[in-house]
């Protein structure tokens, strides 16, 4: 069982969490900067501490998650070409230019009309969620195979002849001269 946390050791975690500095943290949670030396092992040890900033980060993780669940529920609805809803604003400009161009509230209700479609995107939408989500998923390549084999391919004798030039730069050379020959090395290709 953990015992409640002071207030102090409150505020301790979640200057923690915010900075992940123990030592700043103890001090802005009003521990002596003698104490506050020791803090990353006294405090982040203390089981009540630890379960603390387990909970909050906890909490904000399964809210980015869902978050992000709901993007893919969206991306795969587009993809599927299922009915979305889509809100639009609708600025009549001959109506605004009428009001001087007018920002406040009561104009802006002149000129603006809040519009809501709810029907499948456009062609063009739908298959660029459908490419997104098979790439998620690693199910689409642009490439072939024999592609994919020659782009490694390229990368590796690339990555040969630049370690042979490194190993051609003669080792007499300082640091510098090696640097700058390497460079006119690189400016020929």
């Amino acid at each position: 069982m953990t015992r409640k946390l002071t207030k102090q050791q409150r505020k301790f975690a979640n200057e923690f969490i915010k900075t992940n500095n123990a030592y700043q943290s103890a001090i802005n949670a009003g521990y002596s900067k003698a104490y506050a030396k020791n803090a990353g092992k006294k405090l982040l040890e203390n089981g009540g501490i630890k379960s603390y900033i387990n909970k909050k980060v906890g909490k904000v993780e399964e809210h980015e998650s869902n978050e992000a669940d709901e993007v893919l529920r969206n991306i795969y609805r587009i993809g599927a070409g299922r009915k979305i809803e889509r809100r639009y604003v609708n600025i009549d400009n001959l109506k605004k230019e009428a009001l001087d161009n007018d920002e406040s509230l009561h104009a802006r209700l002149e000129y603006m009309e809040d519009t809501t479609i709810i029907g499948p995107a456009s062609v063009k939408e739908q298959v660029s969620a459908a490419e997104l989500w098979f790439r998620l998923h690693g199910d689409f390549k642009n490439d072939s195979e024999e592609i994919e084999k020659q782009k490694v391919r390229k990368l590796k004798a690339e990555a040969e002849i630049a370690e042979a030039r490194a190993k051609s730069v003669d080792t007499s050379f300082n640091d510098e001269d090696r640097t700058i020959i390497l460079d006119d090395m690189e400016d020929d290709n």
